[in-house]
């Protein structure tokens, strides 16, 4: 997990800002069959198991996190659904079993600004800001995430970010 001082640093050096928050942010992980075990509950009507990471689970931040940080900066070598399906294979990915450092790493979609589901795309010019912006509607399409249009703010001259107001001033 990034520490919020690292993520916070520099932040007055840009004039633009969009926050992002993704929508149901957990649910895009899979469970995988070990995980369904663990996780299953019973109530008076039978024994569930979870087909997505809930919500409250110990590990499931550092899991979302995870691939938050794959899709968008290429940390780990995880495949993405388009590369799941190509090979046919319905099993959901496993972070633990997969997660191996890519020789080559890809280039950064952003700087690295992003808590869980909360991302700052930062720019210096509105150009540059765009074609961030544009960089991560592309991998978030790639990797099946979703941001949450109404809690995003686009193209800012101060936002909250991490319960702190940002700005070039």
């Amino acid at each position: 997990m990034p520490l919020i001082n690292d993520l916070l640093d520099d932040l007055d050096k840009v004039l633009w800002y969009c926050s992002l928050d993704m929508a149901s942010g957990f649910w895009v992980a899979s469970m995988t069959d070990r995980a369904r075990m663990i996780s299953a509950f019973i109530t008076p009507f039978g024994i569930f198991e979870w087909n997505r990471m809930p919500f409250g689970l110990k590990n499931a931040p550092q899991i979302y996190q995870r691939l938050i940080d794959n899709a968008l900066y290429g940390f780990m070598g995880i495949t993405n659904r388009q590369d799941q399906q190509a090979k046919n294979e319905r099993s959901p990915v496993d972070v633990f079993k997969e997660g191996e450092p890519e020789t080559e790493k890809r280039t950064s979609v952003l700087g690295r600004r992003s808590y869980i589901d909360d991302i700052l795309v930062t720019a210096g010019a509105w150009e540059n800001l765009c074609e961030k912006v544009d960089k991560l509607l592309d991998a978030c399409d790639e990797w099946n995430l979703s941001i949450s249009v109404v809690k995003s703010f686009w193209g800012m001259k101060k936002v909250d970010y991490l319960g702190h107001r940002v700005s070039g001033d």
